[in-house]
């Protein structure tokens, strides 16, 4: 048998280390991915739900939320809610249907931080 020269012993040894240097790289960035993804999913399920609790809460304004200029606030599982309502600065004509208001619903987490979602709508306050 021969033995092979001594420039191609050490070569197999590296081309190991090399091989094995490259597949950890590739499986760091694959766990990153995936961890980004993931936090993406979560962010955009926590949203969802933020927005379902808006759109109550702007269904809930005329019928449990008198709509009259103010603020009222609460919590609804893991999200702290916030209803403005305030006079409409368009230029609308008066009407005997009652003032134009506009409603604005702020959904955040319970911890506070900037708003997941913010709706905006315009709704009818009785006249006096």
């Amino acid at each position: 048998m021969m033995t092979p020269p001594a420039a191609e012993r050490g070569s197999a040894l590296i081309e190991a280390i090399v091989s094995s240097a490259i597949v950890a790289i590739v499986l760091g960035m694959a766990f990153h991915v995936i961890g980004e993804t993931a936090a993406r999913q979560r962010m955009d399920q926590q949203r969802r739900a933020a927005v379902l609790v808006a759109q109550s809460e702007l269904a809930a304004t005329g019928a449990e939320i008198p709509v009259q200029q103010g603020e009222s606030a609460g919590l609804s599982g893991p999200f702290a809610w916030r209803v403005a309502i305030e006079p409409y600065g368009g230029d609308v004509a008066p009407s005997t249907a009652g003032a134009l208001m506009r409603v604005t619903v702020a959904v955040s987490g319970r911890q506070g931080g900037p708003p997941l979602v913010t709706l905006h709508s315009l709704r009818l306050a009785r006249p006096d």
